[in-house]
């Protein structure tokens, strides 16, 4: 399978999507197509299924009858059609046979009681897994995912994955989950206003490569420019010494001879210049940093006690549907805690509990006194529309410079922040609503879902500011990569209970681990790690005796001992992995 495309352009309406970009996709690859929003990934997609046509250049299929399947981000169905019915006119003229349809949909974990269910009433998450059946009922060449990740939770991010994973054909995913593109892609094009540009490997891969990228360009625009800067030096000087040999050299054949010379250099060097000039490298943006100081201006220096916020008893339900019960946590001094569980669980309840915006559940929440509380809600409820961003950031108290420090920040440059924030797109409106909160002085941040509607760069942004801010801070997020690089506790809501875990993401996903090879092995499994860890402790204990011991006797003794000691502990170690 090879499908081809050469100097695709599309405009809208007279506005330029992109013009002339070239690629190709090939049996094997698993691309990742990234770019800021609006930058034309969907219209990309559409143009390579056939759904649109463009203005103009080639689209080739190899073989020309091959069938591409298109997995929309926002997924539509007829008013009153069931799941079970959607499932089975994915097949053409409804062709799959009963025991197939159901397959598929045990397969993409909509349970056999949602079958008879309206399809429209099913959640963003299901609506796409529905659409997934597809994949599972019917010959493809290529499959386009646009966005898949949107409205799944974490849990169900994962099983994308795995699903993605099982998939022999070659696939091509729109998406800003950089965590999905690190464990589905082996290439990511990256589509900017000066085209589409092809990196090897995953995003994290692409990353790596970008720094190395931008740092190249860098040295080599420092270079073109200490180059012109002295052709320029050059030329001016010669054009010195050429108007004064020549006035010098009268008619004396001699100075006459000399002057040219230096005209022919003069000439050499210009003739350079322009061509440099021609060839000139643009000057890499300089990328603006979140600004240290004004981050932390309403946190430097303030003596915060060890414990912000407890949490005990807490009980929340709405009718006869409990949420959680008996939930106890604290939130601590410097505290990066991500808040997640399946949605439906109650997350965004808690966070509205601890902010005092709904006071309706049993238990006690103590808040210290000192503690100043910012809460973004995705609602963007702090903003007013009629206002320009920098208006809503003095609103909150900011002086204008460290408000357009810090917006320039945010990728709000220039002009921007004259924007009024009605007009923002949603991504947009998340930034601003953001950067009020940092600027508000609060030194405890509770944030549900801050990266909803955000492309990588302005995540990418957002992280910088919290991984620089001092204080603390709860969030809710499904994006793993910002839980990756920004949490130091994890809680999770799960069986109506809260568990808290006191370390990253990692941290918790090896307890998760270890929870579930326990669940495999049950009684032996903890025999083993009881064992695990008593040769641990007698490793330790025998090293410190042998840097104690000064009888050579007794040390030779011991080192026999630490050695078969440290060969059963890497035995077991193994046959651990094994069971995991």
């Amino acid at each position: 399978m090879r499908l081809q495309f050469t100097s695709l352009s599309k405009s809208y309406k007279g506005k330029r999507v992109f013009e002339d970009i070239s690629g190709q996709v090939n049996d094997g690859d698993r691309i990742g197509l990234i770019g800021a929003n609006g930058i034309g990934k969907t219209t990309l997609a559409r143009l390579l299924a056939g759904i649109e046509e463009g203005d103009a250049g080639q689209v080739t299929r190899s073989p020309s009858h091959m069938e591409i399947l298109y997995v929309q981000q926002y997924p539509e169905f007829d008013e009153d059609i069931t799941v079970y019915d959607a499932a089975r006119r994915t097949v053409p003229d409804g062709a799959a046979d009963a025991g197939a349809v159901e397959r598929a949909l045990n397969d993409v974990g909509l349970d056999r009681n949602k079958w008879r269910q309206r399809a429209q009433s099913l959640s963003g998450g299901e609506k796409t897994k529905l659409l997934l059946c597809s994949a599972l009922l019917k010959d493809y060449d290529l499959l386009i995912l646009d966005e898949p990740t949107n409205h799944l939770d974490m849990e169900s991010c994962a099983w994308l994955e795995e699903f993605a994973a099982r998939q022999s054909k070659p696939m091509l995913i729109i998406s800003h989950d950089r965590y999905f593109l690190d464990n589905t892609a082996n290439r990511i094009w990256e589509l900017t206003p000066q085209g589409l540009k092809v990196y090897e490997g995953n995003y994290s891969a692409y990353r790596d490569q970008k720094e190395i990228e931008q740092r190249s360009v860098t040295r080599e625009y420092q270079k073109q420019q200490a180059r012109i800067q002295h052709l320029k030096q050059v030329i001016y000087e010669r054009k010195g010494w050429y108007e004064s040999a020549h006035k010098s050299a009268g008619q004396n054949d001699f100075y006459r001879s000399k002057a040219k010379k230096h005209a022919g250099v003069l000439k050499a060097k210009e003739r350079e210049l322009a061509r440099i000039e021609a060839e000139r490298i643009d000057k890499p943006r300089k990328e603006v940093s979140p600004a240290f100081e004004v981050i932390n201006k309403g946190v430097s220096g303030q003596k915060l006690p060890p414990y912000l916020v407890k949490g005990k008893g807490i009980t929340k339900a709405f009718g006869q549907k409990v949420l959680f019960e008996d939930a106890a946590f604290n939130i601590k001094r410097r505290d990066k805690i991500a808040l997640i569980g399946q949605n439906g669980t109650g997350k965004t309840t808690l966070l509205r509990i601890l902010c005092g915006e709904d006071r309706d559940y049993e238990g006690s929440i103590t808040v210290n006194p000192s503690v100043r509380i910012g809460y973004f809600a995705q609602e963007f409820d702090n903003l007013n529309n009629d206002a320009t961003i920098l208006d809503e950031m003095l609103a909150a108290g900011a002086a204008v410079q460290d408000a357009r420090l810090l917006l320039a920040g945010l990728l709000f440059r220039g002009d921007d922040v004259f924007k009024k924030i009605g007009n923002l797109s949603m991504g947009e409106k998340g930034r601003a609503a953001f950067a009020k909160l940092i600027l508000s002085g609060a030194n405890l941040l509770v944030l549900d879902e801050p990266t909803n509607h955000m492309d990588i760069g302005s995540r990418e942004k957002m992280e910088e500011v919290l991984n620089e801010f001092e204080g603390s801070i709860i969030f809710v997020t499904h994006d793993r990569y910002f839980i990756k690089r920004l949490a130091n506790r994890i809680f999770v809501i799960e069986d109506n209970r809260l568990q808290c875990y006191d370390g990253g993401y990692e941290y918790y996903q090896s307890k998760l681990r270890e929870k579930r090879a326990t669940e495999r092995a049950g009684t032996d499994y903890r025999i083993l790690m009881d064992d695990i860890r008593r040769l641990e402790c007698r490793l330790a204990f025998l090293g410190g005796r042998l840097n104690e011991t000064v009888d050579e006797d007794e040390k030779e003794q011991l080192n026999r001992e630490y050695l078969e000691t440290a060969r059963l502990l890497n035995r077991y170690r193994e046959s651990l992995k094994g069971r995991c």
